[in-house]
């Protein structure tokens, strides 16, 4: 019948899947902060998403895409699907986050739920007796696309002091 941890983790990822795609507040609003950036802005208004995915198509990459999930939250993340140049499975998650009088912003990425169950549970899963070499691929790779996340998503932060900062 095969692993009931293995149909557990599959359970968890389609979980992660369907709550990007149908842009879930709550998956985008929690999880475990992997980056933090403050911005000064002049004003806020949840339009901004519109143009905020506007500017950052990429031909390169995925392209950003930004949904208003609240009157003071702007969710993001690369799209889920094209044919780019430079195609990876995104580390992270974003939040745009407005304070109540609408002058600070905090942009928060989150670690997506498949890299701690890749990181803590593939692993576990394959019990090889050379599993550490498998591991340390996986992390470099990892770390990797977060390095390129994290140069993305602070763009995101300089693009939103350049458009709406003081």
């Amino acid at each position: 019948m095969g692993n009931p941890v293995f149909y557990i983790l599959v359970l968890l990822l389609l979980v992660e899947i369907f709550a990007s795609w149908t842009w879930m507040s709550i998956y985008f609003r929690h999880g475990i902060p992997v980056f933090r950036r403050k911005v000064s802005i002049r004003s806020f208004r949840p339009e901004f998403a519109d143009e905020l995915e506007r500017i950052h198509h990429s031909n390169l990459s995925l392209p950003l895409v930004f949904r208003a999930i609240s009157m003071r939250e702007i969710a993001f993340r690369e799209k889920a699907y094209g044919i780019y140049w430079l195609r990876y499975a995104p580390v992270m998650r974003g939040l745009i986050h407005v304070s109540k009088d609408r002058k600070k912003v905090l942009l928060t990425g989150f670690l997506n739920v498949y890299v701690v169950l890749l990181l803590f549970f593939l692993p576990l899963m394959l019990a090889l007796d050379e599993v550490w070499s498998y591991y340390l691929v996986i992390l470099t790779a990892v770390s990797i696309i977060y390095a390129i996340q994290r140069y993305r998503f602070g763009k995101v932060g300089d693009k939103l002091e350049m458009l709406y900062g003081k």
